[in-house]
């Protein structure tokens, strides 16, 4: 009998486009190379009895924000992070005015040295030498996904190094976009109306959640939707809308979905509009934009998901410590860690609590990145010929969640103290074991640049 260098056996397997069922696999250089019946695959260099766990793909983040909190220096914390969570891959976004060809040169660089699992790039558009740069880059560096930020106009994205932009700049970037066949992931808010709701509720004197959700409210979520679905489908060019947060911006989706149908117009969501409000106990911690919402957003975002409105669920992870969390609602900064809770997350709070089908988590956490992101030829999917990247969950495994088991470069979690229901005792990249019950064991340097377009 054959001898492969991975052998998983009496696991059920679970992909995204049928029932789960009890099969062995086996891995080779790097690729899943045989799927069999229980007992049919010969021994491998290593094997797993997964006999009790359930064997998913690894699951893709598509939403990172790498070194926003601790720089190049953060890296290997927070993809080793990812792996403790079941990611196998991800995606971060690259943020410069100039130029992108030295900072992707730099990142993977870096990357090449620590990273526990796969990466990819995201470039922000913001310039027309942006634009004209796209085949170049797609050519040299499989690069074929992009950012842009609706709601930095003046000075608001300043603090990232962002330059303002206006509606001209977006049509054309739409339209270089939709010219290098891309996606276009839109952080959608219609940030002049904020402007005058932020200074109003400011100068009440309020600072908790629920002002800054007010200072941010859903309609401005959903209207820059419309907006920008109305502008994509004029030039024919994809886009992606990140981190979906209410009511409001669900129906902006469904209903511009409607009104352009032959555009593609994709939705993601993240665990905290899943798990939190704006009445949270999390207090200056939980700012984030979108802000957290109400009980009827969160119940509106489940059903997203749960009706396939929903195409992905990315973290939107930023690693700033607490440190950078101080201050009044008005001044801290925004963004929190979310690698390596958000396959926990869909499977305690998803599966366990709402009977979510486990294919179905499957598909937002792994094969719709793939397919959205260019990779679905060897990612997100459990098929002879892809690569073997697997979570291997054990359903029944409760943890109660504390920041330091996590493993990210920030020092604390929005899921202290929760416990939930269903961890990856296994994560494997490429066909090797990286993280094994909740510890790496992978080498850093192990994750490879997913090239792409």
């Amino acid at each position: 009998m054959a001898s492969y260098e991975l052998v998983i056996k009496n696991g059920v397997l679970v992909g995204s486009r049928a029932d789960p069922r009890r099969a062995d696999l086996a891995a080779d250089r790097g690729r899943i190379v045989a799927i069999e019946e229980p007992g049919r695959l010969g021994p491998g260099v290593r094997t797993i009895d997964a006999g009790g766990l359930y064997v998913m793909p690894g699951a893709i983040d598509p939403h990172v924000h790498l070194g926003m909190g601790g720089g190049f220096g953060s890296f290997q914390a927070d993809t080793g992070s990812a792996a403790i969570g079941g990611v196998s891959s991800l995606f971060t976004i690259l943020i410069d005015s100039g130029p992108y060809e030295p900072l992707i040169a730099e990142h993977r660089e870096v990357l090449d040295r620590v990273s526990h699992v796969d990466f990819g790039f995201h470039l922000t558009l913001m310039t027309d030498e942006h634009v004209d740069a796209l085949a170049g880059l797609a050519e040299r560096w499989g690069v074929n996904s992009y950012k842009y930020y609706m709601s930095f106009r003046g000075d608001e994205g300043a603090y990232l190094g962002i330059e303002g932009t206006d509606d001209g700049a977006f049509h054309s970037i739409l339209t270089g976009v939709a010219a290098v066949d891309g996606v276009l992931q839109i952080h959608p808010e219609n940030i002049e109306v904020v402007w005058r709701l932020r200074d109003k509720v400011r100068a009440s004197g309020r600072d908790d959640l629920r002002a800054w959700d007010e200072s941010r409210p859903a309609f401005v979520e959903a209207e820059s939707i419309w907006r920008a679905s109305f502008f994509a489908d004029l030039v024919g060019a994809r886009v992606y809308f990140v981190h979906l947060s209410s009511a409001h911006a669900l129906a902006a989706v469904r209903g511009a979905r409607a009104a352009f149908p032959g555009s593609t117009l994709l939705a993601e969501t993240c665990p905290h509009y899943l798990t939190h409000t704006h009445d949270s106990e999390l207090g200056v911690v939980g700012k984030i934009n979108p802000p957290l919402r109400g009980d009827d957003d969160v119940s509106a975002v489940w059903e997203a998901v749960g009706d396939g409105t929903m195409d992905t669920v990315g973290s939107d992870h930023v690693g700033r410590r607490l440190e950078m969390k101080r201050g009044s609602i008005w001044t801290a900064s925004a963004g929190f860690p979310g690698l390596p809770t958000v396959l926990p997350v869909l499977l305690s709070e998803g599966h366990h609590r709402r009977g979510l089908p486990l294919p179905e988590i499957a598909r937002l956490a792994a094969r719709r990145p793939a397919e959205i992101f260019g990779c679905a030829d060897r990612k997100g999917d459990l098929r002879v010929g892809m690569d073997a990247d697997l979570a291997i969950v054990d359903l029944d495994w409760t943890r109660e969640v504390d920041s330091s088991m996590l493993g990210t470069w920030a020092d604390y979690s929005i899921y202290d103290g929760w416990s939930l229901t269903g961890w990856p005792r296994y994560t494997v990249v490429r066909g090797v074991v990286v993280q094994e019950n909740g510890d790496l064991v992978g080498p850093p340097g192990w994750g490879q640049h997913i090239r792409r377009g």
